[in-house]
């Protein structure tokens, strides 16, 4: 974990309104899963629940909204961070491995999360009131414009959407998932750049390439602060990230004994450079001695030679 992304990982938990990791961290060994039976840490990653020590205990969050996410086949189950949104709130979050993709009904107002040549900021999406949106359709219309779509121009998403999709894969594996049929239709939505506290970089992406379960969160704080004038948002999603910032602290504690273990390993190496420059600085000083022993002897045996 680089220096940047430690700092930013810190400051957002700092920031965060979490309940206590108390039962997390004295917690040791592993236990079956309450539904499939597999040995588990803290929760099943294909059950979706955890285990029986932290049944009723794991914290709860109710979404404003539904929330939809699918999950690629090759993206490890044990290393997937969208199980922690169907952990925290299982009556909101519903988990599918593609190609199965939930049937979503014509009623239904969706949208989909994924950066897409038309996606649309969700800051846009709520500064446009709902009769100007009206209007400009209209306009739209009377002045033939049907086919400014094709010419680039991004289509309006009415912001009374219910249902919301995301995607969890790598950036090379979400195209396959994004390019499927029954997906086609559903406008999209961009988030704001924010950078990602998440411990397992994607090879040659930036850090605002976001964890699924950073994107659901941000998401939802965006959406709050754009739905709610009178409300500032006060951490109630916060919780979202509970074993998310859990697990950090972890990695973090590890990159940290190791970089102390590797302070040692450099002190001892330096150590034993130091005491073998000293024996060998000894060695050559008994040699000295040595030499001048032999020569003191050659001496003497040179003066005897001469008397004799």
């Amino acid at each position: 974990m680089d220096e940047d992304r430690r700092a930013s990982g810190g400051l957002l938990l700092k920031n965060l309104k979490l309940a206590s990791h108390s039962i997390l961290e004295s917690m040791n060994g592993r236990s079956p899963c309450p539904n499939c039976k597999a040995s588990r840490k803290f929760y099943c990653y294909t059950c979706y629940v955890p285990v029986e020590e932290l049944k009723d205990k794991v914290p709860q969050v109710k979404l404003p909204l539904k929330i939809d996410i699918i999950k690629h086949p090759k993206e490890i189950d044990g290393k997937s961070t969208a199980v922690h949104a169907g952990l925290i709130s299982p009556n909101d979050v519903t988990i599918y491995t593609f190609p199965c993709i939930p049937d979503f009904e014509s009623s239904e107002k969706v949208v989909l999360v994924f950066p897409s040549k038309d996606a649309v900021k969700l800051d846009d999406i709520f500064k446009v009131p709902k009769d100007d949106k009206k209007e400009g359709k209209e306009d739209d219309k009377k002045e033939g414009k049907e086919d400014d779509k094709k010419e680039g121009v991004k289509e309006q998403i009415d912001s009374s959407f219910t249902r919301v999709v995301f995607i969890d894969s790598t950036w090379n594996q979400s195209n396959q998932i994004f390019r499927d049929e029954r997906l086609k239709g559903l406008p999209c939505i961009i988030l704001n750049s924010r950078e990602t506290c998440f411990w397992r970089t994607q090879k040659d992406k930036p850090n605002t390439y976001l964890a699924t379960i950073e994107a659901i969160y941000y998401f939802l704080v965006d959406y709050h602060n754009l739905t709610h004038d009178d409300i500032p948002y006060d951490g109630r999603y916060d919780n979202l990230l509970y074993f998310y910032a859990f697990m950090y602290k972890v990695v973090e504690k590890s990159n940290e004994e190791k970089k102390h273990e590797g302070m040692e390993n450099i002190r001892k190496r330096k150590r034993q450079d130091w005491e073998e420059k000293i024996r060998n600085k000894k060695l050559d000083n008994l040699d000295d001695v040595e030499k001048e022993k032999c020569k003191q002897n050659n001496d003497d045996s040179n003066k005897k030679a001469g008397s004799s």
